[in-house]
């Protein structure tokens, strides 16, 4: 039975993770066309504000990692999700589209500080066999926060404007902050610098590989999950509401397909689960490559709880590796995230320039062929 204090933390970091994945799709679309629009830049450039955003995540992983073993994990997240709140608010107040991108890669810092030290912070409530089904809800609640963006964003983009749309974004994450320093009864953890262990986590041939595996896929489902509109309005045909419900569908079913990451790893072992959730959410693609509405939404479905349960998986090894310490736990799954971002962050840009030479369909089949490439790190992974 969870304590009081295990249920208090949850909740905290579950509302955190929501609040904190509003503000990675309030840029999306339809509001990345009007902002670039608004700074005079061609639409083959919008890409840019989700990569500079993505770069940054990548870059601040490991770092975020290493700052959780000397000041805590929940400071380091506290801290991150300041940064991620402040300058997303600040973004649209950027007098150019430099300035723009720069915010925008701040805010994608704060995004790294925050990801690694919240599953810190899990990890010292839970014990290991625990811990995949907790992350499970963790991504599920990113997956749910991010999903109501896509939904609810485009009508505030049109009602509101992007500016303050996405002001809001970033006010909802910095009240989620403040809850979250507050729920999370947790006394100071830092630890003083280690050079074995940290060399430890980042020599370890699992974590490299359960997290080069799934480059592919996490740079494909990103990029699916910020184009979902222009392909539902302009291919399906679709009313800007109805669009929006399709391209949430990615999002909402990671709800269930994170909470079934820990069934999948107990029947078939994490390799085979890797394998398998892989292999799928690379098929799941194609069926938007039919360009009917209803393989669209079967493929949305498919592909979020598929990526889900996979990307549930990839943070939970590290956690439960015997060989990391509980004071590592942040680095190593920073570690996954760092690969994985660092990996896959491009993939937006390269859909959105796909897009715009080649259409949808041929889109559709790179990405495919993207998210599955990565797949022998998993056929030689032993775990």
């Amino acid at each position: 039975m969870e304590s009081k204090e295990q249920r208090s933390a949850l909740a905290g970091i579950l509302v955190s993770r929501f609040a904190y994945s509003i503000n990675w799709y309030t840029t999306a679309a339809p509001a990345i066309y009007l902002i670039a629009r608004a700074y005079g830049e061609p639409l083959a450039l919008d890409g840019l504000i989700a990569s500079f955003f993505f770069l940054a995540v990548a870059i601040f992983q490991l770092p975020a990692g290493a700052i959780a073993r000397i000041i805590g994990s929940k400071r380091t997240a506290f801290t991150g999700l300041m940064l991620l709140s402040i300058f997303s608010i600040a973004s649209p107040f950027a007098p150019n589209f430099e300035v723009l991108l720069l915010f925008r890669f701040i805010a994608g810092a704060g995004a790294a500080l925050y990801f690694g030290p919240a599953v810190g912070v899990l990890s010292h409530f839970f014990v290991s066999g625990e811990r995949t089904g907790v992350i499970g809800l963790y991504n599920a609640s990113f997956q749910l926060g991010a999903g109501a963006t896509l939904l609810i964003w485009p009508y505030l983009d049109v009602k509101i404007g992007w500016q303050s749309a996405v002001i809001l974004g970033g006010v909802i994450c910095l009240a989620s902050a403040l809850l979250m320093r507050s729920s999370v009864k947790l006394k100071f953890e830092g630890h003083e610098r280690s050079r074995g262990s940290l060399l430890q986590v980042l020599r370890n041939r699992k974590i490299w590989f359960v997290a080069l595996g799934f480059v592919g896929c996490w740079g494909t489902e990103t990029a699916a999950s910020q184009y979902m509109v222009q392909y539902s309005e302009q291919v399906l045909h679709l009313h800007p509401l109805y669009a929006g419900l399709l391209s949430s569908l990615i999002l909402f079913l990671g709800i269930p397909g994170g909470a079934a990451a820990a069934r999948l790893e107990r029947r078939s072992g994490m390799r085979r689960a890797l394998i398998a959730t892989t292999v799928a959410f690379s098929l799941s693609l194609l069926l938007f490559t039919l360009n009917t509405v209803v393989a669209a939404v079967a493929g949305s479905m498919l592909a979020g709880a598929l990526f889900t349960s996979a990307v549930t998986l990839t943070y939970s090894l590290p956690a439960k590796l015997p060989e990391v310490e509980p004071a590592s736990i942040p680095l190593a799954v920073s570690l996954v995230n760092f690969l994985q971002v660092l990996g896959g962050f491009w993939v937006p840009t390269l859909f959105g320039f796909m897009v715009y030479r080649y259409g949808f369909t041929l889109t559709w089949i790179a990405m495919a062929l993207i998210s599955i490439v990565f797949l022998p790190f998993y056929l030689t992974l032993k775990i």
